[in-house]
């Protein structure tokens, strides 16, 4: 998707080598062949890295007056889908959490680890829109996809509008720009370990 903003541009370019490493987790649900299994094993997988990046987020100075409200509430999006496809409270309140993510020492890294999680806000119409006619039944069970529906550019383009603010306000493009490397590789190893260990077997 093509963005007005300066960092977002920054970013998507310093970043691209890391794009289809965390994108095909989600771009592998748009087979044919997808199972409620596999949707599961991905809900799962994204759980376990945006809960705890929301609880950093919580305990980071000044990240919170910079966040839209419904940004530090997709965890329970998830947990609800999770749920939903018939998992257990009491399992769902053990999944593994990304360890890397725990603290983060300012809004620069914190916003860095924010672009790799709204990236995938760009692909999650298309993967509602395939598992919905591949498995119609999972349908009471797509809040987190639907988060921004009828509305991902928009919010696409107020992040930012957002990052460019706090860039400038606060001189942290280069720590937005570092921590998303950063992140991007982390993410990466939390994909692959998450999708070898299957937590919800």
């Amino acid at each position: 998707m093509q963005s007005v903003s300066n960092v977002l541009t920054k970013l998507n370019l310093a970043t691209r080598q890391w794009h289809a490493h965390v994108d095909d987790a989600w771009l592998g649900l748009l087979r044919p062949d997808v199972t409620q299994g596999d949707y599961l094993a991905q809900l799962v997988r994204t759980y376990g890295l945006v809960a705890p990046f929301e609880s950093a987020c919580m305990y980071t100075r000044g990240v919170t007056k910079l966040l839209e409200y419904r940004q530090l509430l997709r965890a329970g999006l998830i947990a609800q889908d999770i749920l939903a496809l018939g998992i257990p409270p009491n399992r769902v309140s053990r999944i593994p959490t990304c360890p890397a993510v725990t603290m983060f020492r300012d809004v620069g890294e914190a916003l860095g680890w924010l672009y790799v999680i709204e990236r995938s806000t760009l692909l999650q119409e298309g993967v509602k829109r395939h598992l919905l006619d591949t498995l119609p039944h999972v349908a009471h069970a797509c809040a987190y996809l639907s988060a921004y529906e009828g509305r991902v550019s928009d919010h696409w383009n107020a992040f930012g509008r957002m990052l460019d603010r706090a860039a400038a306000q606060l001189d942290i493009e280069d720590a937005i720009l570092n921590s998303a490397e950063e992140a991007f590789a982390h993410t990466k190893q939390w994909l692959t370990t998450a999708a070898s260990s299957r937590t919800t077997g």
